[in-house]
């Protein structure tokens, strides 16, 4: 278990031992009748102030055994302190309570001895929802392979919304992944979803990208490495053609990545660009429509960013041009040309950032004027000047109102951050993924509920949305089917709801 440095010098260790029939065992000291815990709650009380806390439900296969929960205390303590520990069963009734009492000085930490019984009621509790830091409850998630820190300082720096999973990169240079795994786009054993961010093996991670089943990650020493589903051959350099499979990507060294829906494109430091996987609709740009299990180079050098989708990918390169290629049924390459299978000059000038839609595109030019092109059906375009309804498309960039300083287009939505660090989204919004409260439709931006935050990074996934605060606190709502809020449950959010840093 890797050791980790941690904010506050109070702490209260709460081991964890895997017995069985039994869960979670509160250092080594109780009733084995106990039935399986998924959510803990946690209040200390100290000189007549109390504190709360909640570790979120865990799956009992997913945590590591034998492993340790660490309670970051918001302050440092001295004196007696009481803590009340009630375990809460998958059905969310009152499975037992221990209560322990000591000392703890300022920069030491006490070993509890507590003894959870089995005093089971006999109806439902009522559900704690977990809220924000400073005495009230952190909603969110926990990492069952090691040690937890409820409020740490280590801030996130990026996030990627994929199909039905999330993975991002914290400040510490960990990476972190949780929601559908079926196709082992978690990099994690097994194929079982995980509702609270699980931590992956391994430092150095600069930068992540997820994708419908798989995802890549770049290290600082400019590795690539690239898991999930491999059927389409978008692992790159993989002579395997499966699920849960992970693969070195060869070659490097390696700068940024673009996971797609079924191919990958990455560029590396000397701005050439490579692609491989699936290349169905072109969207390899190699000429043509042949699948390539290795990554191939695309269009010369210059490139400086990447972006693709299911149906097509687009560039930026050095001189601010932006390129395109794949399928364009819906317009999203900027041209009325059906198919364009090799970059593809989209006019305008200067580009600072390109974000791939399932059928629409969106970039983002250096004066902080953002534009959007290609199907409409749902208004992710953002302009009112166009109908969002069915066959609605254009391949002429339409202007969104506003200053931005960031864009993520998702499937049929898309958000950006304006120039004050308010937070936008428009497009489908059914299943609450615009953040704005609603389950609904919006034709031009509306602002995503938030309490006072700002914002500095966002992504818009197939479904759901993550956007990382000025804070470095991150994010998330819309569908949650398969935990892919990081939340601890499968509840879907129509407002940002915070993953547990």
């Amino acid at each position: 278990m890797r050791t980790r440095r941690w904010a506050a010098t109070a702490f209260l260790l709460v081991a964890c031992h895997r017995d069985k029939d039994s869960y979670i065992v509160v250092h080594n000291d109780v009733n084995c009748d106990v039935p399986r815990v998924y959510q803990l709650r946690i209040t200390i009380t100290n000189n007549e102030v109390s504190d709360q806390k909640m570790i979120p439900p865990i799956l009992s296969g997913e945590l590591g055994f034998p492993s340790s929960i660490v309670l970051d205390l918001p302050s440092s303590r001295n004196g007696s302190f009481d803590l009340v520990i009630e375990a809460i069963n998958n059905k969310y009734q009152f499975v037992g309570q221990g209560k322990a009492s000591g000392t703890i000085a300022s920069g030491e930490r006490i070993d509890l001895q507590v003894q959870i019984t089995a005093a089971k009621t006999t109806g439902p509790t009522t559900v704690v929802e977990p809220g924000i830091d400073g005495g009230s409850l952190p909603d969110g998630a926990s990492n069952p392979k090691s040690d937890l820190a409820l409020g740490s300082s280590v801030s996130f720096v990026q996030v990627s919304a994929g199909g039905s999973s999330t993975c991002a990169v914290r400040s510490d240079t960990s990476l972190w992944c949780w929601g559908k795994n079926d196709d082992g786009q978690l990099r994690l054993s097994g194929a079982s979803d995980r509702s609270t961010p699980t931590e992956i093996q391994g430092l150095s991670w600069i930068a992540v990208s997820s994708a419908q089943t798989h995802a890549c990650g770049v290290r600082s020493d400019g590795s690539l490495a690239c898991w999930g589903d491999n059927t389409t051959r978008q692992l790159g350099g993989a002579t395997t053609s499966k699920a849960n499979a992970q693969v070195e990507v060869p070659n490097g060294p390696w700068q940024s990545v673009s996971a797609g829906s079924y191919h990958t494109c990455a560029i590396k430091p000397d701005t050439t660009l490579w692609c491989w996987g699936d290349n169905t609709n072109g969207q390899l740009g190699t000429g043509n429509t042949v699948a390539s299990p290795d990554p191939v180079q695309i269009g010369g050098t210059g490139w400086v960013q990447i972006s693709g989708t299911y149906l097509h990918t687009c560039g930026l390169k050095q001189d601010t041009t932006l390129w395109c290629w794949g399928l364009s049924a819906d317009l999203q390459l900027g041209t009325t040309m059906p198919v364009v299978m090799s970059p593809t000059r989209v006019p305008g000038n200067p580009w600072l950032k390109v974000s791939t839609g399932l059928n629409h595109t969106c970039g983002l030019k250096q004066d902080g004027t953002l534009w959007c092109w290609g199907g409409n059906y749902k208004g992710q375009l953002g302009n009112a000047g166009i109908p969002a309804q069915d066959n609605s498309k254009t391949s002429d960039a339409l202007q969104v109102d506003g200053s931005w300083m960031d864009v993520s287009a998702g499937e049929t939505y898309t958000c950006g951050i304006q120039s004050d660090r308010s937070l936008w989204c428009w497009g489908d919004g059914q299943l609450g993924q615009l953040g704005d409260g609603m389950e609904t439709q919006r034709s031009t931006p509306v602002a995503v509920a938030s309490a006072g935050q700002t914002w500095q990074a966002v992504s818009a996934g197939q479904q759901h949305t993550c956007a990382v605060a000025t804070d470095g606190s991150l994010w998330c709502w819309g569908n949650n089917s398969n935990g892919q809020l990081g939340t601890g449950s499968t509840q879907w959010r129509q407002v940002p709801t915070r993953v547990v840093q």
